[in-house]
């Protein structure tokens, strides 16, 4: 297993003393991801040329974007990239289409749920499946045993719960006729307490979990399951996650035990394992 850190940034030394994979987004085309152009991805790769670098292009594609994707699909095609971590269809056809040099991985948010979808991307010529941050840690067990794509599961962070293109923040205040003062906000859902951000950018808008996954005591029974663990550093703060991203490669490096490892976790960022240990979806008796 490696540890794959989302990125909020471009500088990376202090992340290399723990890992070498990252993925970011591909400006204009990712969605929940801190988003570089090409030239700004040439230039990271040109001052870390030893790192894995998937770029996520992640959002729904439409008719205009489509020359532009095209032509930006052929540059990534001559960069020394890990893969393109793809939601929309239309990239597995032009890629396939042109026979480009790009490895393919599956990043459809909730969709990935089941061996027999991965085992369908993986006959399709897809290298990673990126699975479903809402099911359990068994379930993930289960797909591991069944398929051989790479898979990427997601442990530390805010999980995107909704996507919509729609402007929700710019109308909501457009509604009330008040001026948007910021696209970040916490939203209470209406009767309940549970809390989550909502977040606004020119794509469209994303709802995320307002606590830290902690997904750590799931990563110490899936480290030989799972290819890449996602820590993502989306809105939590540097210092804490560098923290965290020490402790989860001292545990890899067998430095410190499993129990230590989720009990220091825990001490810093709380005990939320999201779906880990509890299930969504029950089959009818």
């Amino acid at each position: 297993m490696k540890l794959l850190v989302s990125l909020n940034k471009k500088e990376l030394e202090n992340y290399l003393k723990f890992t070498n994979s990252f993925i970011i987004g591909l400006k204009d085309y990712s969605v929940n991801y801190h988003d570089l152009s090409l030239e700004e991805i040439k230039q990271l790769l040109n001052k870390y040329p030893n790192i894995e670098l998937f770029v996520a292009i992640n959002k729904n594609i439409f008719n205009d974007d489509l020359f532009d994707l095209e032509e930006k699909l052929k540059e990534l095609s001559q960069l020394s990239i890990q893969g393109i971590m793809f939601y929309d269809l239309s990239i597995l056809e032009i890629v396939q289409r042109l026979k480009l040099n790009l490895n393919l991985g599956i990043h459809a948010n909730h969709l990935i749920t089941n061996y027999n979808i991965c085992n369908y991307y993986l006959e399709h010529d897809c290298k990673y499946a990126f699975l479903s941050s809402e099911i359990t840690e068994s379930e993930i067990e289960e797909i591991s045993g069944k398929t051989n794509i790479n898979l990427i599961a997601y442990f530390i962070g805010h999980p995107i719960i909704s996507h919509s293109k729609r402007k929700l923040i710019s109308n909501y205040y457009e509604y009330i006729k008040k001026k948007k003062t910021k696209d970040l906000n916490v939203i209470k859902e209406k009767g309940q307490n549970d809390k989550y951000y909502i977040k606004e950018d020119k794509i469209g808008t994303n709802i995320l979990t307002y606590e830290i996954l902690n997904g750590t005591k799931a990563f110490t029974m899936l480290k030989d399951k799972i290819n890449y663990a996602v820590l993502d550093n989306n809105l939590v703060e540097d210092t804490l996650f560098l923290k965290i991203l020490e402790l989860y490669h001292d545990n890899l490096e067998e430095k410190i035990e499993n129990e230590k490892l989720i009990s220091e976790v825990s001490n810093l960022i709380g005990d939320n394992d999201g779906f880990f240990f509890r299930k969504t979806i029950y089959k009818v008796k």
